[in-house]
């Protein structure tokens, strides 16, 4: 493993030498505080939240800490520094209560100890600026500030418009999706490919055209003693079936055709196999709705290849991705059908993919959000590292494990919107603002979080 982490560093300093994109990322690396103040406009303020561990002078204690750095295009001796506290407190009572909040059903008051740690010491800085952008650290990352409640009894979504950034340098990038409006779209892979059965050729196995918008529904499911958490999945299957996101493709294809995209027929069922990712040219739009994985253990060993490996797996690109068409054999350590990959695409493979210009690519699956936070500034390795990697623009994905229906419907409201015309990330804010009406309606004023706020942007 070392001998190839070398090799690994090798290959991206030779790439960062012949790749003008790598090399743009190696002069924002020396980019300054100044040259963030400079990008925001009036009425925009970035935050970076950075979590670190202490040194006395003598050795490093057991104590971390988080502070926020607030930079206004006022700021003329540098950011505001706001200490928030200890790591330890921080990252239990406070991130307790923030689980609380975005629970099925939440608990009386929850949130309000999380706004207040994380929040409110920022807000006299934030006085007049209602854009702000957030560049996340330690456990934050795992966090979608848009739901959290203020003292006014209203959400943050409803008092800024934050944006979440991988970095305030991302500013500093000049946007350049790809020139095409060209569009990739994956959904409801077949998990249980059967080992004897040929794959078809891709390009005679595609699904059938996309429903007009207007017959937009949810797939019934019908129930089976089998698996009261699953009632479809299949004898001897691993996965559950994704029916509803086969619909929601569908949908979002449409609306696509309508506003004129080079947009290809969804990849579903065994078509959506993992080989379409790894071919792709730099689409401007790649959407997968599919089950997600991530194994916070260090001593996870990746499905199906449990037997294979002679030690644990601990580097956590290994330990998260994506699943396609055909992952129920790998996952079981089957023999895979004649033709076909083994259907699980690692956070690790994923950075290798071409998506230069890509933006935004949609995960719309259960906590692709997550992976292993680092504690030194180097974000979450997992999915959002991998397509940062990867070249895209921005990762829109899951804090949470999104119920399936209400993110069908959120991500058509999204697209009707973004596709209108709209900026993505006012799109997205506007989709969960009518997604939270009418769950409020449908809970009798109640607010619920976690149907309509696991889902946040992240990039530029």
């Amino acid at each position: 493993m070392e001998q190839l982490r070398q090799e690994s560093a090798e290959v991206e300093t030779n790439l960062v030498r012949r790749s003008g994109a790598l090399a743009e990322q190696r002069k924002l690396a020396r980019a300054t505080w100044q040259d963030v103040r400079n990008a925001l406009k009036p009425g925009e303020a970035a935050i970076e939240f950075v979590r670190f561990d202490y040194h006395d002078g003598k050795q490093w204690t057991q104590n971390g800490y988080y502070v926020a750095l607030v930079l206004t295009p006022e700021a003329n001796t540098g950011p505001y520094l706001v200490p928030l506290g200890e790591a330890r407190q921080l990252e239990s009572d406070t991130l307790q209560d923030y689980w609380k909040l975005v629970a099925e059903v939440p608990a009386e008051g929850a949130g309000m100890h999380f706004y207040r740690a994380f929040w409110k010491p920022l807000e006299a800085r934030l006085a007049g600026h209602r854009r702000v952008y957030i560049s996340t650290d330690g456990v934050l990352n795992a966090v979608s500030f848009a739901v959290v409640p203020a003292e006014d009894g209203r959400l943050l979504l409803d008092k800024f418009d934050i944006r979440d950034v991988f970095t305030t340098k991302d500013l500093l990038h000049p946007a350049g999706h790809s020139a095409e409006n060209s569009a990739v779209l994956l959904g409801n892979p077949r998990f249980d490919l059967e080992a004897s059965r040929p794959i078809a050729k891709l390009a005679n196995d595609r699904s059938s055209p996309a429903p007009p918008v207007g017959e937009m529904g949810h797939d019934a499911i019908p129930s089976s003693p089998q698996n009261s958490e699953c009632p479809d999945l299949p004898p001897g299957g691993v996965l559950c079936p994704l029916k509803g996101t086969e619909t929601e493709v569908r949908n979002i294809f449409a609306l696509l055709k309508q506003a004129n995209w080079d947009a290809k027929p969804p990849y579903t069922q065994e078509s959506a196999r993992k080989e379409v990712i790894q071919k792709l040219q730099h689409p401007r739009l790649l959407h997968v709705a599919t089950h997600g994985f991530f194994s916070p253990e260090r001593a996870y060993k990746l499905p199906g290849l449990a037997a294979d490996l002679p030690s644990p797996i601990e580097d956590p690109m290994l330990r998260s991705g994506l699943m396609f068409a055909g992952a129920d054999s790998a996952l079981k350590g089957e023999a895979l059908p004649n033709g076909s990959d083994n259907g699980v695409l690692t956070a690790s493979e994923a950075a290798t993919l071409d998506l230069q210009g890509t933006e935004p690519v949609v995960l719309s699956a259960c906590e692709t959000g997550r992976g292993r936070i680092e504690n030194n500034g180097e974000g979450v390795f997992g999915l959002r590292r991998a397509f940062q990697e990867a070249g895209s623009e921005s990762v829109l994905m899951s804090m949470w494990k999104a119920p399936d229906l209400e993110t069908q419907d959120l991500m058509t409201l999204f697209y009707q919107k973004w596709l209108s015309g709209e900026d993505k990330y006012d799109a997205l804010r506007d989709a969960q603002t009518k997604m939270r009406d009418a769950i409020r309606a449908r809970w009798d004023g109640e607010d619920r979080p976690y149907y309509w706020g696991a889902f946040v942007l992240i990039g530029r």
